[in-house]
């Protein structure tokens, strides 16, 4: 079975906003974007999920967590070029970012990260993240995720297609002594599918 987890925009939101929090250095899309990357695999590797719940792309300026990147695609849209929007998400967004304009749409809070959406171990990351690479260049966040195994291995040399899905199961290669755990996750994936929770609210 294909390892799969369900997007939680509440968390994601909570996340960037809490990271926006940090006073990073240029916060912006990308920045942003690369770090939610590095928050989610490490708590993958340590606690068995990640943070956002986002599926990732290898993209050519790396990995990509896909539902995120959508949404600030859009709130840079309706931020910055006035562009109108339906997507109750995208708007949430709109009310809880400023996006500056020059010489980068760089990303400052405009509300609290709603602290009830992570969890302690996701705060634990958030934070280890935020120490370990939220000063880094672009260029050195870049050149770090483009060597991991998981984007290495799902970017293809293709004229045509510039986007291709990340598996969940290859950000435990450079890891052999998480494996247990990766196969813990999969029966625990597992016994979901064949046993679903029908309990009512």
């Amino acid at each position: 079975m294909t390892l799969n987890f369900t997007f939680d925009f509440g968390a994601m939101k909570a996340a960037l906003l809490y990271l926006a929090s940090k006073h990073l250095p240029n916060f912006d899309k990308y920045r942003a974007l690369k770090l939610l990357f590095l928050a989610d695999r490490e708590h993958l590797l340590r606690f068995g999920r990640p943070i956002t719940g986002d599926s990732y792309n290898a993209l050519p300026f790396g990995p990509t967590p896909a539902a995120t990147h959508k949404l600030l695609d859009g709130l840079e849209s309706v931020a910055i070029e006035g562009d109108d929007t339906e997507d109750p998400r995208v708007l949430e967004l709109v009310k809880s970012l400023c996006v500056g304009e020059i010489p980068y749409p760089v990303y400052q809070p405009r509300e609290a990260p709603d602290m009830d959406a992570l969890s302690e171990t996701d705060l634990i990351v958030l934070d280890h993240v935020a120490a370990e690479h939220g000063s880094k260049e672009f260029k050195q966040l870049k050149d770090l995720t483009h060597e991991m195994a998981a984007y290495k291995r799902a970017l293809r040399d293709d004229q045509n297609r510039k986007r291709f899905a990340m598996k969940f199961e290859d950000f435990f290669v450079e890891t052999p002594d998480r494996l247990d755990l990766l196969a813990d996750i999969k029966e625990k994936h597992l016994l979901e599918e064949i046993f679903p929770d029908t309990t009512c609210a």
